[in-house]
């Protein structure tokens, strides 16, 4: 399901206007590309904390240095570089993250299994009791038996639409209110979110002949959810009977993970950085000390991972300063294969819970919000017993302006784990000049194009049920 909000209830702030204050948009903010070395942090992390009783392993230091000694062995490696991770302020800030930010908040909500996954994406396990779940089931397989229900278009005969939005969409200029007016394209004139320019066209932001109609769902003061108007594609009377009651009650479940998606949204925690970027001076050469080797950098990584399972103070670290090549003095880069190199400021900024006063002053308890409804059944069989999980995509346009999405992936049978993928458009990098990508690639690992916006995978979560700030192409 896929959650819009009423541009007129629902601005970041008091100090900008709608336009300017709605919430980000994949399609119109771009953020600041990530450092490889914390997007590794990042990675850890949430890895970690995908552990069962991972809160209790937590206090087992060994468990903790061997989950370390485990991601450093791989986390040395991008584009033929030598890129390490794991110095003693990176064990600090992830130890300290875990213990003082994930732990607290996740024990806080233990009854209802809300947990933080990757930045700006939030997870529940054991989403609805059975009961409903098998009656979702049950429901879903009358839209299966439908053989007149459509293949995806892209993923083909193994992706198989049951309600999907793009099917009787609004048609500007022939659709019609319930006054009779047709429903007009509204004037759209392009943002400037993010500081970033931008080089695609308008077609590919927004429609001019077709938009996504939503459903409207009035939410209580205590959380229950009430379909007011009728689901596209799900209108029939005997639909409506079947599928509503159980969709208003995953809607509820649903509540508090569009809480915690939109209170990120609203402090900008996309925006967070561990690690800051530093300014090269030429100057600085000669007080920060020389690059290390390989070798000598393993032996006082694995000093420094003894010193932390032993509850020892720190000592043991490798500081440098890498050799800047003009193209990129304005970041710290990495390269030279032989030699060990560090990217970035110490990691300073750990994650912390939105505030309860955030929360309460974004809830949607209380509110009538628009949602989209999809379902779709993925079929795999012995002649194609793989799916490549189809294109990175984002969910709808500006015309629709989802703010946030959440997934229940209610049933699962006979196939090994899945997950799903996020990713993001990042400024800095918009202009990418024959020669420069790979360098930039290789310290951000991201995915460039020549005169193209570079994109960077976030991560990835268990498919569970998830709900998302649109933030992030999945």
């Amino acid at each position: 399901m896929h959650a819009l909000t009423d541009n007129s209830l629902r601005t970041i702030d008091d100090s900008r206007s709608i336009e300017n204050g709605l919430y980000p948009h994949p399609l119109d903010t771009f953020s600041r590309p990530l450092l490889y070395r914390e997007q590794c942090l990042r990675k850890f992390s949430a890895k970690f904390r995908e552990e069962k009783d991972w809160t209790h392993k937590l206090t087992d230091r060994t468990f903790v240095a061997n989950k370390m000694r485990e991601a450093a062995a791989v986390d040395c490696a991008l584009l033929g570089e030598k890129i390490q991770i794991w110095s003693k302020e990176d064990v600090e800030l992830i130890y300290k993250e875990l213990t003082e930010g994930y732990k607290p908040y996740v024990e806080k909500w233990k009854q209802t299994k809300l947990q933080p996954d990757i930045d700006g994406v939030w997870r529940i396990d054991d989403f609805v009791d059975e009961s409903l779940r098998q009656e979702l089931i049950k429901a879903a397989a009358t839209l299966e038996a439908d053989p007149e229900k459509p293949w995806h278009s892209v993923v083909g005969r193994q992706l198989l639409d049951l309600v999907h939005p793009c099917d009787f969409p609004i048609v500007y200029g022939h659709s019609k209110t319930m006054d009779g007016e047709p429903v007009e394209a509204p004037k759209f004139r392009e943002l400037t979110h993010g500081n970033s320019t931008d080089y695609y066209a308008p077609e590919y932001h927004y429609s001019e002949k077709f938009c996504w109609l939503p459903s409207e769902f009035e939410i209580s003061k205590t959380g229950e959810t009430k379909i007011a108007s009728y689901i596209n594609n799900l209108a029939l009377d005997e639909e409506k009977t079947l599928f509503y009651p159980i969709l208003e009650k995953i809607f509820s479940k649903f509540i508090p993970l569009f809480n915690h998606a939109l209170a990120d949204l609203r402090r900008e925690a996309h925006e967070l950085r561990r690690v800051e970027y530093q300014e090269y001076r030429e100057q600085q050469k000669s007080i920060s000390g020389k690059s290390v080797t390989e070798d000598v950098y393993k032996k006082t990584r694995d000093r420094l991972f003894r010193q932390f399972e032993k509850g020892e103070k720190l000592t043991a670290d490798v500081i440098i300063e890498p050799e800047t090549p003009n193209l990129f003095k304005r970041f710290v880069p990495f390269h030279k294969r032989t030699e060990v190199l560090f990217g970035g400021n110490p990691p300073s900024f750990v994650w912390e819970p939105p505030p309860e006063s955030l929360l309460r002053s974004i809830q949607l308890q209380g509110t009538t919000v628009k949602v989209i409804v999809k379902m779709a059944t993925l079929i795999l069989t012995p002649e194609k017993p793989r799916t490549t999980g189809g294109p990175w995509h984002v969910e709808a346009l500006k015309n629709e302006r989802i703010v946030a999405g959440g997934i229940y992936y209610y049933d699962q049978k006979n196939i090994t784990p899945s997950s799903l993928g996020f990713r993001r458009a990042v400024r800095d990098m918009t202009l990418c000049m024959e020669g420069e990508c790979q360098g930039l690639s290789g310290k951000y690992n991201s995915r460039n194009h020549i005169y193209s916006r570079a994109a960077q995978e976030m991560g990835s979560i268990a498919t569970k049920v998830i709900i998302n700030s649109k933030k992030r192409e999945v």
